[in-house]
């Protein structure tokens, strides 16, 4: 008796082991979302864990701006307010993300752009750098000119079906404008047909003037953005900043990487 209840346990777990081993075997090789696509589609981003973009670029290259810009270099938000001193505000600044200065509020607050309008930020918080220079890896020098157009429309407004400065952006609109009037690049309209250009980049090589595509697949691409080097990406924002930047992978998904410049 005792020696059929073991030989029954055994077959047991025989059986479970197997039925395992086919269960992991076909998870692996069913078509899921992305199936068929290349590595950089299919690839795991580090979310908001930068440190591998752009890795094989080590010299870089300063570029000169047209105009200063207010980096969030602390390690801690700050108001974005709608005057100075005031507790109003529109919302707040971020580490790492970066405004185009537009001028003086005095006691040492710092004039900002901001979803077309001017905004506040606390120059005595510690918390923000000023500079006019950017970074790039010199390897993109010539795409130079670009940053420099993307800062000077920096805090432009967000507008839905917006495609130039005068009446505002939206994502595709602004990624279409910056391309066409920096590069001679002309894109199609919309973010999902923007994303499905050019050639597949991975994470690791991504470099400046990629495109950022992000969505739950290419047929449902819902934002799209530029990447400007040092681990940004600038990009029309409808959540009420209007053009802005930030760390490019701070949303987990990113559907493809997209070099539409060539190298």
């Amino acid at each position: 008796m005792r020696k059929t209840v073991k030989k029954m346990v055994m077959l047991c777990l025989a059986s479970a082991v197997m039925s395992f081993e086919m269960a992991a075997g076909a998870y692996a090789d069913t078509e899921g979302p992305g199936a068929g696509l290349s590595e950089t589609r299919n690839t795991t981003i580090s979310h908001g864990s930068p440190q591998n973009a752009g890795a094989a670029f080590e010299n870089m290259t300063a570029v000169e701006l047209d105009v200063s810009i207010a980096e969030i270099t602390g390690n801690v938000e700050i108001a974005i307010a709608a005057a100075p001193g005031s507790p109003e505000s529109y919302g707040l600044a971020y580490p790492k993300t970066i405004y185009r200065v537009t001028g003086d509020g005095g006691n040492g607050w710092i004039q900002i752009a901001y979803d077309g309008h001017f905004a506040y930020l606390d120059g005595n918080s510690g918390q923000v750098t000023v500079k006019n220079t950017w970074n790039i890896p010199t390897a993109d020098e010539s795409r130079a000119d670009m940053i420099k157009q993307a800062m000077n429309l920096l805090g432009s407004r967000y507008q839905m079906g917006g495609v130039d400065p005068a009446s505002g952006f939206d994502c595709s609109g602004f990624v279409g404008y910056l391309m066409k009037n920096t590069c001679g690049i002309q894109l199609p309209r919309t973010s999902r047909e923007q994303a499905c250009q050019g050639m597949d980049r991975t994470a690791e090589s991504l470099r400046t003037g990629d495109l950022i595509a992000f969505g739950s697949s290419l047929n449902a691409v819902s934002h799209i953005g530029v990447y400007i080097g040092d681990n940004r990406m600038i990009h029309g924002d409808g959540t009420g900043k209007g053009v802005t930047i930030c760390v490019w992978n701070d949303r987990s998904d990113i559907i493809r990487i997209a070099n539409v410049l060539g190298d």
